[in-house]
């Protein structure tokens, strides 16, 4: 009771929509000032993937591992590749392309697979498709386990060059969050986008450096010069050269071109996102 009689509950409204010109700087901010609940969704994610798994998270490493011996027996044993190499640069580009493409998959997903939570409780969504991406992050950062045997089994230096190695699967991931954004409401309107998704992760495999390296396809000519203007070259080599022990060796303009077009990936994603999350919802 107050003086002048019985106080009135303030309302404070939520869910206001905001300016999607400052979506890129918005998303940043509902993610660190929601940063908890991001964690625990992003562990959740992660533990539902290994719950009823015997080994748990050691298949994080055990897949990886498998592989590597499945392309060593592929490439060097019947192919007979000269390159003993080429086997751990096509399992280190299958490690990130598969953490691309399971980001994006997530990303656009991440409102039609937590409709649930979005009419049990509002907070921003946003956090759903970053906490898609990073769980796939935290996945693929265990998996860049298997690298460690490979150091000691093909006598590769521990260099500082290492560090490339996150940046990559981060810089990875940004792009796929960015791209999951930006498709994310309109697959809440069309399901077809979800399938249309998947179909350009896995031709995308086969136009990214997964089966080639930089290196081969700047020996091709113009043609092979041409294929580097994929924003996927940089990530990939990074951690190919960061096994190798030394730094990105690929040219300045196909470096600066990767990170400009990632930028504004991440940058129309979460504007397109900011403007018609709100309407694509009541679609499902």
């Amino acid at each position: 009771m107050g003086q002048n009689g019985p106080t009135t509950p303030v309302l404070r409204q939520i869910g206001v929509k905001s300016n999607p010109l400052l979506a890129p700087i918005n998303t940043l901010k509902e993610v660190r000032s929601n940063r908890f609940l991001v964690r625990n969704l992003i562990r959740r994610d992660v533990r539902g993937r290994y719950r009823n798994a015997a080994l748990g998270y050691a298949w994080t490493v055990i897949e990886p591992a498998l592989l590597a011996s499945v392309y060593w027996f592929l490439f060097i044993m019947l192919s007979g590749n000269p390159d003993e190499m080429y086997a751990v640069w096509v399992l280190l580009g299958v490690i990130v392309w598969g953490s691309f493409s399971k980001s994006l998959n997530a990303a656009t997903n991440s409102l039609t697979g937590n409709v649930r939570t979005m009419h049990l409780v509002f907070f921003p969504r946003s956090i759903f498709p970053v906490s898609g991406v990073g769980a796939n992050i935290v996945v693929t950062m265990m998996s860049c386990l298997i690298i460690l045997p490979l150091l000691y089994i093909y006598e590769l230096p521990i260099t500082i060059h290492l560090v490339w190695i996150p940046i990559g699967v981060l810089l990875a991931g940004f792009m796929a969050l960015g791209f999951g954004m930006m498709m994310a409401p309109l697959n809440c309107v069309q399901r077809d986008v979800q399938h249309l998704i998947r179909f350009i992760t896995r031709a995308g495999f086969f136009v990214s450096p997964v089966m080639w390296t930089a290196e081969m396809a700047m020996e091709r000519g113009a043609w092979g010069e041409a294929a580097l203007w994929n924003p996927m070259v940089l990530p990939i080599t990074m951690v190919r050269h960061a096994l190798e022990g030394k730094s990105v060796e690929l040219p300045d303009s196909i470096v600066i071109s990767s990170l400009v077009v990632s930028f504004l990936i991440y940058v129309v994603g979460t504007m397109i996102f900011s403007k018609y999350e709100r309407g694509a919802v009541k679609y499902l």
